[in-house]
């Protein structure tokens, strides 16, 4: 890939994964040591697909902080509470109990979608979440539309929900800060952000290792995030750390793609992941080392 020495490099490469992609590009992504952001129609309304889950995550945490829920209680799973989708949940016997900090992780690591329907409900519907988002955070173009039912949303998936990458992008920078419900609630979002197990968007050309800390492995980089796919649409919404604390606080979503495969090699996916690789070597600090970057036929020939 050619270097990104400057804004201009980056401006153009960008550009030429706007070229190239079949559909809409949406991003806002800000470095949080410098201020500077990068916004690619940012303030256009994207589907989320599972990216709206933060917002589920923002109002189970902001009850919990006040007192409201407990996040240690369990909650008996029903066979009518199984929803298929995304997740591991609808795999298991019913009558598995785990505990809500257990369903807020499902949520947000597999994106499990009877996870999320049963925090819904918890938190009381969709209608404290999307006030929490309104009015807590200022997300104004930010809406969870009904619970995870299939037969009802149908195959626009604007009918579960819709934001914008600005939206996104500064709630999950809000979380890095330590800025959304209080430092100690923040900081237990961004844990389950960095147990994600779906790094197949933004951060898919980083040399980026998720089993490191398990391994006992010193790495600089890590990854927070929450994704989201349905047919022609990918989101992605995160905090990506850099080396000499460098963080950047992102979102990029893409919609209309003529590819439609919910495969890993989709097109919304590469783009995602692209415009990922080219924010990380423009804001690594002193320029990415040789290895810090993954490189893929994709990458050079959108890239060069």
């Amino acid at each position: 890939m050619r270097r990104i020495a400057n804004r201009a490099d980056l401006d153009a490469a960008l550009d030429r994964v706007q070229s190239w992609f079949s559909g809409q590009i949406g991003l806002a992504a800000v470095n949080l040591s410098t201020g500077e952001s990068v916004e690619i129609d940012a303030t256009r309304q994207f589907p989320t697909a599972s990216v709206i889950k933060l917002a589920v995550l923002v109002e189970l945490f902001r009850q919990a902080a006040e007192g409201r829920v407990d996040l240690d209680d369990r909650i008996a799973i029903a066979a009518d509470d199984i929803v298929l989708g995304s997740g591991i949940l609808k795999e298991l016997q019913p009558g598995l109990a785990p505990t809500v900090r257990d369903l807020a992780l499902l949520m947000v690591a597999l994106s499990d979608n009877t996870a999320t329907n049963l925090l819904i409900d918890l938190v009381g519907g969709v209608e404290p979440i999307n006030e929490t988002a309104r009015r807590s955070l200022g997300l104004a173009d930010t809406v969870l539309h009904r619970r995870i039912v299939f037969g009802q949303i149908g195959s626009d998936f604007r009918r579960f929900g819709e934001s914008t990458p600005r939206d996104l992008a500064r709630l999950v920078a809000g979380i890095a800060r330590g800025e959304v419900i209080d430092v100690a609630s923040s900081a237990a979002m961004l844990d389950l952000l960095r147990r994600q197990q779906y790094l197949n968007q933004a951060p898919r050309y980083l040399a980026f290792n998720p089993h490191a800390d398990a391994l006992g492995e010193a790495q600089s980089v890590w990854v927070g995030s929450k994704t989201g796919m349905t047919p022609g649409v990918r989101a992605d919404a995160g905090i990506i750390h850099l080396p000499g604390g460098v963080e950047i606080a992102y979102c990029t979503m893409t919609e209309k793609s003529a590819d439609r495969a919910m495969a890993e090699e989709a097109e919304g996916e590469i783009a995602n992941g692209m415009i990922g690789r080219v924010l990380v070597a423009y804001w690594w600090p002193g320029g990415a080392p040789d290895g810090a970057l993954r490189d893929s036929a994709w990458v050079e020939a959108v890239l060069g």
